[in-house]
């Protein structure tokens, strides 16, 4: 048996459940059925620990981040598919509420955990980029590599809109609204079609093309009347 896989697996399961506040080396001895300073003989430290299982959880949620980006009826040049990107998404937020707090609160963490959480951000950066770049060549039917300035530009781009799905996971953690999907849903809709625009825009202006209007047939603006 490995005792210390067990050990991880409880913290992974922590962190997933109730986020970073419960992951205590208390919490996981409890669990196991254990003494506290008997997980040390399996792990060098909590810092060690909390890593691991963080790295873990948001793995898992990159993941999942991932599917709900590339799901077939998303479509990021069709505006009538907003409202339906923004609900899937916060729908994940919802349900994944831990799992988000992991994220958002060790992102930017100094040493191993943080270095660990961004490199796997980074990960989802490059495939928000990815679909960005699939849908932005189609509706312009561009063939040409893009040079390394616009490839730099078009990850700035993707990391903005990761960044935003991280607010707004925020934003509904800590709202008093008993139902904060639907406004969490409406504001993530919004900041696609705002990022979509903003990327169409410097694409072409990088690359030599008309730069597209509002109006414009390939950005195909939304209806936010009902939103």
């Amino acid at each position: 048996m490995n005792r210390r896989q067990d050990v991880i697996d409880v913290a992974v399961s922590l962190l997933r459940e109730s986020g970073p506040a419960v992951l205590t080396s208390s919490n996981v001895a409890t669990r196991l059925g254990v003494t506290q300073p008997a997980i040390y003989r399996h792990i060098r430290d909590m810092d060690e620990l909390t890593t691991l299982a963080s790295e873990a959880v948001v793995a898992e949620l990159t993941v999942a981040m991932m599917e709900a980006l590339a799901a077939p009826e998303t479509r990021w040049g069709d505006g009538t598919h907003l409202t339906q990107f923004g609900r899937r998404i916060s729908e994940l937020i919802a349900t994944r509420m831990p799992s988000f707090e992991v994220l958002d609160r060790w992102r930017f963490d100094d040493g191993e955990l943080g270095a660990g959480i961004r490199v796997l951000l980074a990960l989802g950066r490059d495939a928000i980029a990815g679909v960005l770049e699939e849908q932005w060549r189609r509706n312009f039917e561009y063939g040409e590599p893009f040079d390394d300035a616009t490839q730099r530009a078009q990850l700035a781009h993707a990391q903005l809109i990761e960044d935003d799905v991280i607010i707004v996971s925020r934003i509904i953690r800590e709202s008093t609204d008993p139902e904060p999907a639907g406004g969490a849903a409406r504001l993530i809709g919004l900041r696609i079609f705002g990022g979509w625009y903003a990327y169409n825009h410097d694409m072409t202006r990088r690359c030599g093309l008309p730069t597209p209007t509002l109006d414009d047939d390939t950005l195909r603006v939304p209806d936010l009347s009902d939103w």
